[in-house]
């Protein structure tokens, strides 16, 4: 990923050179992993039934929790890659200082605030950020729901996310 000097590199040069390496390898591993949770939701059906999700999430076979436990995975793995993703290049664009505690709802709230992904887009990755929360922390009573709610989202949004947090870096972290 070539790219224009981030604002961070004039004043830190090695740090920059740091987070760069951490943004390459995370999108070099990326596709991968959006392709295996694509997999693993059409095993769900083509359109990654609801009421199939239900009852392979219900039930006590270890086969079909595993299935579903490549869902969840798949769902962790990308949400995770989106929130570093988007500190790692708040960094670099000197809007999140380096030493500011990990904060997925601030940082995305961010990259709307400085016109790199819009309002709708906002708002679907803070909603993917809250179920991740939710089945992350609260996992002892999520719902097949809401895991497959955010399968749905990282699915459609990981790609138009990376398309502009891509354009972003290739403007040199203008919002214009």
């Amino acid at each position: 990923m070539s790219a224009p000097a981030a604002p961070l590199e004039a004043q830190d040069p090695e740090r920059a050179r740091a987070l760069k390496a951490k943004i390459r390898d995370r999108v070099t591993d990326v596709r991968r992993h959006l392709i295996a949770l694509r997999a693993a939701m059409a095993e769900f059906g083509e359109d990654f039934d609801l009421d199939m999700f239900q009852r392979a999430y219900a039930s006590e076979d270890p086969a079909e929790l595993n299935r579903v436990n490549a869902v969840e995975r798949g769902v962790d793995k990308l949400y995770n890659t989106i929130a570093e993703l988007t500190a790692f290049g708040l960094e670099l664009a000197e809007v999140r200082p380096r030493a500011a505690d990990l904060n997925a709802r601030r940082d995305l709230a961010n990259l709307r605030r400085i016109g790199v992904i819009g309002p709708e887009r906002a708002r679907r990755l803070e909603r993917l950020r809250e179920l991740r929360r939710l089945l992350v922390h609260e996992y002892a009573t999520a719902t097949a729901e809401q895991v497959h709610e955010a399968a749905l989202i990282v699915a459609d949004e990981f790609a138009p996310f990376y398309d502009a947090y891509r354009a972003w870096i290739g403007r040199g972290f203008s919002s214009e």
